[in-house]
């Protein structure tokens, strides 16, 4: 049985990257499903939930939260809108685990997608910021997978390559290896 694993990013800034940890998943036998979060720009190629999608899930639209007047307000829409039909696709059997890519707004982005799925669902955080003060405790799904993105900042360069191959098989190893509990139960 194929896993399907929800990738969450900015497409506008970190595609390469993300398409990376696409084609490794896929490399290894899965299938990806691409949620784009980003505001201002455009991924090189569409994703399967776009940024559109994720506005729209938050009673908003591209121009509402560009208009919010700031990058955090911004991005609390889009997690609104992400952690919402993150869920969603998790209810309707369309994802089998998760794995998000994130600066600081990016990783709490993510947060809040992991906290909307159920105990025992693989949920993975690749962050820049990851073990940091700047991520308070109760803001971890008790289940959470984080990974330290060595290398995140300067581009899809080896360093950046290693950890995202690894974080890709991390998440596919845990999508195989889930065993169904109740509270994962659909």
């Amino acid at each position: 049985m194929t896993k399907t694993i929800l990738l969450i990013g900015t497409y506008d800034t970190k595609d390469a990257e993300l398409r990376f940890v696409a084609e490794r998943i896929r490399d290894l036998g899965g299938a990806v499903l691409t949620m784009d979060v980003s505001v201002l720009g455009d991924p090189l190629r569409p994703t399967d939930v776009s940024k559109h999608d994720v506005a729209a899930a938050a009673a908003s639209t591209i121009a509402g939260v560009i208009a919010s007047g700031d990058e955090n307000t911004g991005m609390q829409i889009m997690a609104r809108g992400a952690a919402l039909l993150t869920s969603r696709l998790h209810a309707k059997g369309r994802i089998d685990a998760m794995i998000g890519l994130g600066g600081t707004l990016g990783t709490d982005l993510v947060l809040d997608c992991a906290q909307a799925l159920p105990l025992g669902v693989p949920k993975y955080v690749v962050s820049t910021v990851s073990f940091s003060p700047l991520i308070p405790p109760d803001r971890l799904a008790p289940d959470i997978q984080m990974i330290l993105w060595a290398g995140g900042l300067y581009g899809l360069n080896a360093i950046c390559q290693a950890s995202l191959a690894q974080a890709a098989g991390a998440v596919w190893g845990a999508a195989m290896g889930a065993m169904p509990c109740a509270a994962t139960a659909r």
